[in-house]
């Protein structure tokens, strides 16, 4: 039995061994492949840290950009404002139309044949632009009031 026991223990314990070879071997796999995915990750988190310091220096630059235009835009406006006043103050009394334009204008309204001396005074009721009297200034109101006043 000596032979056959050592026979037996022996295949017990080369498929003991199996068994325990498959398992570290398993094992040692999954720990690379545990290690290989940090090592993905943590490249992933720096990627990421890095597109996000990209993003943040792109975002100082157009904000530094915005506030120079917005300051070169303040001055615009500031000057412009500075020349306009001292144009209102140097030269108030400025004609709008030239003056070659104004004495035609002029001219033309002293060769017009209009009647300017009829206007009442500013208190009054604006003119009839009808030719002698018509509708409810021709007098005939005055009569068909009193009528209906009867």
């Amino acid at each position: 039995m000596n032979t056959f026991a050592w026979v037996g223990l022996l295949v017990v314990v080369a498929v003991a061994a199996f068994f325990l070879g498959a398992l570290f071997t398993k094992k040692k796999f999954k720990q690379d492949e545990l290690e290989q995915q940090a090592a993905d990750a943590k490249h992933a988190l720096a990627q990421f840290r890095q597109d996000v310091a990209d993003h943040l220096d792109n975002t100082r630059k157009l904000v530094n950009k915005m506030q120079d235009n917005y300051t070169q835009l303040l001055n615009q406006v500031e000057e412009t404002n500075q020349l306009l006043v001292i144009e209102k103050v140097v030269h108030p009394a400025d004609p709008f139309f030239s003056k070659e334009t104004t004495e035609q204008l002029q001219a033309s309204l002293k060769s017009r044949p209009e009647r300017r001396g009829d206007r009442s005074t500013a208190s009054s009721q604006p003119s009839d632009f009808a030719a002698g009297t018509s509708g409810i200034f021709s007098g005939h109101s005055a009569e068909n009031e009193q009528i209906k006043a009867s």
